[in-house]
Parts: structure tokens; C-alpha cells; sequence
């Protein structure tokens, strides 16, 4: 055909292909890497070649939609943690549960910490509300901007006191 390839020959000669193919030429691939390109002599073979690549992008679509969803779901989260806020109410039940035990605690494993007081913060207002299934409690705390994340900055605000 008279094309001269240069320093990335594999790559040039696809893109060559990709061209040719934009022009309208049947050009095709073979599954067996040895067997390269070849120009489609019937529909059916064409048509084979065209169910081929189908599938192939098909599977090469799947990682890409499971990224799409983690992403929308992580800027989801984002988005509700820059709009949670921790209201003066909800400040002041965390302060009522924070001992001078746990001063000591935070100032170590302020990560920890801010698990266990989350996790504290749940257990009491479920045990308040005389709610089993801890769904009043998890409302409650919602109301006043008392999330995982809030009780982490809550925590931080404590260590610099």
C-alpha cells in the first residue's frame, strides 16, 4: 500500500486501519494475532467482524460504567458532607457525652475517637428515644447534623481547645 511507518509501528498501522475503515474499506481483524488485517471478502465475514468488535466494546464498557457509578456515588458523599451541618443542639449532646476519660483518648486516636463518640452518640439517643431499631435515633441525629463526618470535625475542634 505504500505507507511507511515510523517509530511505533503497531500503533501507525491501527491508526492507519482506523482510517481506512472511516473511508468505508471492509478492513477487518483477525482473533489470532498472527493472522494481522485483512480486507472482509463476504457480508457474513464482515458482519462477524462487526459482532466481534461489538462484544469487545461491550466488555470494555463494563469497567467504565462501575467507575461511573463509584464516581457519582463519591460525589454523592461529598456533597452530603459539605452539607451536613452540626447544629448547636447537636453540639451540645456531644458535649454531654465526651468525659475527661476520653479527652485523653482523643488527644491519642483522634480517628478512633470520633468512631466511638459517633458510635456513642447512637447508642444513647436510640436508648433516650426507647427506639430498638435505632431508625428514630439515626433521624434524630441527621435533624442536627450529627454524621460521621461532623463528629470528626467536632472531635478536631476539641483537640484545639
Amino acid at each position: 500500500m505504500g505507507i511507511e511507518l515510523g517509530s511505533d509501528p503497531t500503533r501507525e498501522l491501527r491508526d492507519v486501519m482506523h482510517r481506512l475503515r472511516l473511508k468505508g474499506h471492509p478492513i477487518c481483524a483477525s482473533n489470532d494475532a498472527l493472522a494481522g488485517y485483512f480486507i472482509a471478502e463476504t457480508p457474513d465475514e464482515l458482519w462477524d467482524y462487526i459482532q466481534r468488535e461489538i462484544d469487545r466494546l461491550r466488555e470494555q464498557a463494563k469497567p467504565i460504567a462501575t467507575l461511573k457509578r463509584v464516581y457519582r456515588q463519591w460525589v454523592n458523599e461529598q456533597v452530603q458532607r459539605k452539607l451536613m451541618v452540626l447544629t448547636d443542639e447537636g453540639r451540645k449532646f456531644l458535649s454531654s457525652l465526651i468525659t475527661e476519660e476520653d479527652i485523653v483518648y482523643i488527644r491519642k486516636f483522634p480517628e478512633r475517637a470520633s468512631q466511638k463518640i459517633y458510635t456513642r452518640a447512637v447508642l444513647a439517643k436510640m436508648n433516650e428515644l426507647q427506639d430498638y431499631t435505632g431508625a428514630k435515633a439515626l433521624d434524630w441525629l441527621k435533624s442536627q447534623g450529627i454524621t460521621e463526618e461532623t463528629v470528626k470535625e467536632y472531635i478536631k475542634e476539641v483537640l484545639r481547645s
